[in-house]
Order: structure tokens, then sequence, then C-alpha cells
């Protein structure tokens, strides 16, 4: 007589696979030779009479529910049949490595007949270590030369294997909790409630179900026998606190329209419309600190109604020496693929860094990041289901390997907040307390401010109306921003007004191309642009050198004198038109010195005396120019600053009037001019 545990399985049993796969599990359990891991402890009453308080037998919460998610991952018999043929190729992946060891020891009990030969890399302190998956490789490749049937247990931290799926393996997804395991689990422990269709009713939904991990199933199934066991997966599943979504909190901007068009794509993509290759999955986003980065990620997890795993290099790197910070980071895309469809948000992203940043300090360590980093995101990219987006500050220092598309298709910046976006972060947070046309002044008034400044300045300004008594009202906001009235501050935005005006009228006047965005605050102003594509000609350089001394210009056309605001930093106007000038002469074989390249650095190269008076006639000529174009558009230049004063902040469609009125009028000057004459 065949014993329970080796009953031979054939295709006759494809409608029953669960109920064998169990069968197999207890005669494991109750053969004398086996020690089971007893996760439920014998019940303190042995003698009690009423069958319905016994123990539900000896069957381990843990391995039974493995028991039954292999089955379902199988589905058949049938199925499971050309699996183990000679030849064949099956990966099964979608547990985690800390489930790697039980499933591969049930699947001995549940197959043990089965002819293949079952690999699996080892797992170290819940991990996949680097030196593992080069031995599983290894082991694989021997494997591959025989003709024996190959099961590969692959847990999420593990690269999947792109060369076998080319090849035509079989890919099987170790099945997630669902409302039928979840019955198949209390059935097998003689719990089957009597209303099926009204307890199926009751649980959350498919989707829900899915997102639990192990350690939050086996105390819930344990303890839940009774009709609380709905609760308890309701519960576990409740969503996490209210948090943003796309539809408030954001004003309108290019970034904003991505990740709305990102979302809805997903969307279609869960309702079957459309398919994972038809849109794009990735997002980096970057700008200043406090701008929202983060706040629109998350918004993005929230308005398709996903989990959201954060990851950040620096939380990788604080496991410890290299293996270890690459193992933290395999956990963190395995945790995005066993939560999909889910979105992996990558904070302060920058911090990878560039194999091509010439810094030599830790260059073997920095290189085998971004190569691991490399070889997940290549690995994710496998398998639908999950978002990825990136914030951070500096985009430039990011190794381009990371940043090209396939990885990080679409790029946006997230610029410091207008007026419309502030004002959209007070009507979310006070809108209750006050009229929209009360908190618009202070809209204009903040512009200049980050998003995480106005948010932190709500709740101290919340507070100290409980602590003090005092209701709230916008005089406490304005002294947590720092707004308080300064009899300077006219005259200071006004000149700031009229040196941004300077700028946006030049590259009106001299086409230099689309105007995106205006500003100006107490710190000073910004002009942001989208360059024309030029062919790099040496007037199209000279323009430029316009452009950057155009607000100083201004300054000293309007004003009479100028400030020190062009200089400064080296991300200042006059650093820039420096060091553009200096290229001209140095580097790009259009100045006095020919066709002479001199790469040494800027402050040594500015100490030659000949050359620093060809730099200086040059900055000298680019700044009377630019006098020369405010003066012909000087009323223009005039009404731009007094509306950037009065709005403090100008989207392209408010400057667009500006614009037209500049190259209008600069036409009419070309038409009227004399053949032959100056431009």
């Amino acid at each position: 007589m065949t014993k329970s545990n080796e009953l031979p399985l054939t295709a006759s049993q494809s409608d029953d696979l669960t109920a064998t796969f169990v069968a197999r599990l207890k005669a494991h359990l109750a053969s004398p030779a086996t020690e089971p891991e007893r996760d439920i402890p014998p019940w303190d009453d042995p003698e009690e009479d009423d069958p319905s308080d016994q123990a539900p037998g000896l069957i381990p919460a843990r391995s039974l529910l493995i028991c039954l998610r292999l089955a379902a991952s199988f589905g058949t018999a049938e199925a499971i049949l050309p699996l183990t043929r000679a030849g064949a190729v099956t990966v099964l992946r979608g547990f985690g490595a800390d489930e790697a060891g039980d499933v591969a020891a049930l699947l001995k009990i549940v197959l043990p007949q089965a002819e293949w030969r079952v690999l699996a890399p080892s797992i170290y302190e819940g991990g996949v270590t680097k030196s593992s998956l080069a031995r599983f490789q290894r082991d694989l490749d021997l494997a591959l030369d025989l003709p024996r049937a190959i099961l590969i247990l692959l847990p999420t931290e593990a690269a999947q294997p792109a060369h076998l799926l080319q090849a035509g393996a079989t890919l099987l997804t170790y099945a997630p909790l669902s409302a039928q395991i979840v019955l198949d689990f209390l059935t097998a422990l003689g719990r089957r409630p009597a209303d099926v269709e009204g307890f199926l009713h009751a649980l959350p939904g498919e989707e829900a179900l899915a997102q639990l991990e192990v350690a939050q199933l086996v105390p819930a199934l344990r303890l839940g026998f009774g009709g609380d066991l709905p609760q308890r997966l309701h519960t576990l599943t409740a969503p996490a606190p209210e948090g943003p979504t796309l539809d408030t909190g954001f004003a309108d901007s290019p970034a904003l329209h991505a990740a709305q068009r990102l979302v809805a794509d997903l969307l279609a993509w869960r309702r079957g419309e459309i398919g994972w290759g038809d849109f794009s999955h990735s997002l980096l986003l970057y700008g200043p600190p406090g701008t929202g980065k983060t706040w629109l990620a998350l918004a993005m997890g929230n308005s398709a109604g996903i989990a959201c795993v954060k990851a950040s290099f620096a939380e990788w790197q604080a496991a410890g020496h290299l293996g270890e910070m690459l193992a933290a980071m395999r956990k963190s895309f395995a945790a995005a693929r066993r939560a999909a469809p889910a979105l992996l948000f990558f904070d302060e992203i920058d911090a990878v860094g560039s194999r091509k940043s010439g810094d030599r300090h830790n260059e073997n360590y920095r290189a085998n990041v971004i190569n691991g980093f490399l070889g997940e995101m290549n690995s994710l990219a496998l398998e639908p289901g999950v978002i990825v987006v990136g914030a951070c500050n500096h985009p430039d220092r990011i190794d381009p390997a990371i940043t090209r598309a396939g990885r990080f298709d679409l790029k946006l910046e997230v610029p410091m907040p207008d007026a419309a976006a502030i004002l959209a972060v007070l009507q979310q947070h006070m809108g209750a307390d006050f009229p929209q046309d009360s908190l618009e002044p202070l809209a204009r008034q903040a512009v200049g401010q980050s998003l995480a400044a106005i948010d932190a300045a709500i709740r101290a300004a919340r507070s100290e109306a409980r602590h003090t008594r005092k209701p709230l009202d916008l005089a406490l906001l304005r002294d947590q921003l720092r707004l308080t009235p300064d009899p300077a501050e006219g005259a200071l935005l006004w000149r700031h007004a009229v040196h941004e005006a300077g700028h946006a009228v030049v590259v009106a006047a001299l086409h230099l191309g689309t105007i995106e965005r205006m500003s100006i605050s107490r710190q000073g102003g910004e002009v942001a642009r989208q360059p024309s594509l030029v062919p790099g000609l040496l007037s199209d350089l000279e323009n430029n050198l316009c452009l950057h001394l155009a607000g100083r210009a201004a300054e000293a056309l309007i004003l009479g004198e100028v400030s020190a605001g062009s200089g400064g930093s080296a991300g200042s106007d006059l650093a820039q038109a420096t060091t553009l000038a200096l290229a001209i002469e140095t580097t790009l074989g259009l100045g006095s010195s020919g066709l002479l390249w001199l790469d040494a650095p800027q402050t040594h190269l500015l100490t030659e005396p000949s050359l620093q008076r060809r730099i200086s006639a040059r900055l000298t000529a680019a700044e009377a120019r630019a006098q020369t174009i405010l003066s012909t558009h000087k009323a223009a230049l005039i009404g731009l600053a007094e509306e950037v004063l009065a709005q403090r902040s100008l989207r392209a469609e408010g400057v667009l009037p500006w614009v037209q009125a500049v190259q209008t009028e600069a036409q009419r000057g070309a038409d009227t001019q004399p053949e032959g004459g100056c431009p």
C-alpha cells in the first residue's frame, strides 16, 4: 500500500492539488521519523470531549500556509507534469529570502517524487549575498549541461536570470494570500465556515490580501479560527493614515502633469486596457530642497492606490560594509516586487554618485554600489508592476547610466513654489479657517519660501495659537514665515523686479528661448527659460553674455546705479558671464588666442594680465549691448517689472504678452531700419 506522502502525482488529481499537498504535509508530520516544529502548542485541556474545542491538528500554521501557496502557484497536477520532464527549466519566484528555506523544505514534502534538481542561492542572515549569487550561477551553469529537469527557487532579493526567460524557461510566481487560500487554510484545520459565501464576502479584497507579509499572516490565521478572522485581516490591510494625493495641495506644473499621466497609465494597465510596455514606469524629480519632491512621490502612490516602498542610499550604507549595503539594497527592491503593484521611491538618489566624477577616493566602492544598483534596476525592468520614482537636488551628480532612458524615462524639475503653488498648500491646510481672498496676498508674499518651510510654519502657527489660547490668524503665520513688514522691502523688491525683467526682455529681444517662469522675493529673483537650440557660433555665445549681464544693465538704466546682485556665488550672473567669456578665449577657439586650448583652473588663467583685459572687454561690451536693447524696450521693461512686483511670480502665460510686445517692437524696428544699417 502506498503511503500518503508518496502518492503518485497524476493528471487525474488536477482538480485537487491543494488536497493532495495538505494530505502529504499531514502524513509527513504524523510520521514517527518526523519532528515537526510546532508553532501551535498543545492545547491546555486534552481531555475536553467537545470536538470543536480540540486542537486543530499538529499542522504548523506557517507550514500549512506555504503548502497552500505552493499548490496555488502550480495550479494543477497536470501543469506540474511537463515541468518535471527532462530538459525542462522552471523558475519559481515571488517569495522573500526569509521564506526561501521553508519553501524548499515544503517542496520536498509535497512533491517528493518530482524528477527535478532544485537550485537556490544560499541565504545568509536573511539575505542573498554576492558570493552566494556567484555560487548559485556556477551551480546553475553546471546543471544546465545535464538533461535533468531543473526547478530554480529564486527569492525576490536575487536578480532574475534574463537569459533563461529568453530561452523559454517557465516562470511561476509564488502565489500571494487570497480568499481561497484563507478558506483552504481553515478547511485543512477543520474550521471551514458554515456560510462560505458570506465568509468570503467579509474578507478584504484580493489586492489587499496579497500585500500581507508572512509575519503578519501567521498570527492572524493561527489566532483567528472564529468569525473574527475577516476583521483581523481587515485590520492588517487597513490603509495608512490619510496622506497627499495629486488632486490636492499641488499647483499646476510639468512635474504634476507627468505624475498624473503616469498614475493614469498605471491604472489603465491594471484594468487591462494597455500593456506594461505601453507607458513609462520611471520618473526622476529634481530641484532645491523643500520643494515637495517627496510629497509628490507619496501622492502618486496614494492616488494610484498602491503601496509605496521607500528607500535611500543613506539607509543602505548604514547597514554596514559593502556586502551588507548591497544586501540592504536588494531587500528594498525585493520588497517592491513583493508589494507589486507598488511605487518604489528613492530619496536623495544623487548620493549614489558617478563613476565619472574624477574623485579617486573610494572609487572601487562607488563603482560596486552603482553596478549593484544598475543590476537591480535592470532586473526590475523585466517584471511588470513596479513604478520607480527618484528625488534629488543635484541630478548632474548621478551616474549617466542611472539617469538614462529605460532606467529613468522622465526627468522633471520641481522648482521653488510660485504664488499659485503656495496658495494651493494654504487652501489645503487653512482653507477651512480663511477665505481664498485673504490667503492670496499671503501666498504672494511667501514666494521664495519652500513648501517644507510653509508646512512647518503652518504647524508652528497652530501650535502657538493653542498654547497662547489666541485665535489662529494670518499674522501668526506671517510671523512664522518672517514676513513682518520692513520699510526697506519695497525698494529691495523693486530692484529685484527690474533686474529680472531685464533678463526677460533680452531673452525676448534676442530670441534666446522660452521663458517658463519668473519670480522675486526678499532673497532675490529668478528667470527660468528653456534655451533655444543654437549651433554655438560666436554670435550665439555673445548673445548669452548679453543675457547674463542684462539684469545689471537694467538696474543701471532704471535705478541709476547697480547692486551686488549680479555677483557673489559661482552660480551668479557675473560668474557665469566670466566663465563663458573665458571659455571663448581659452577652450572654444573663438577668441583672440585663436586655435588654442588651455586646460587650467579659471583662477590661474585670470591672473594673466592680457587675458584678463580681453575678458573684461568682452563683459563690458556685453553689458553695453544689453543697455542698448533695454533702452529700446524701456516701456516693456518697466511694465514687466511692475507686473512681477505685483504678482511676485509669473508663469509662462503671464510673461508671454510682454515677450510678444518686445518681439513685435523689435521686428517693427528692423523693418524700418535703412538697408545696410546696424542691427
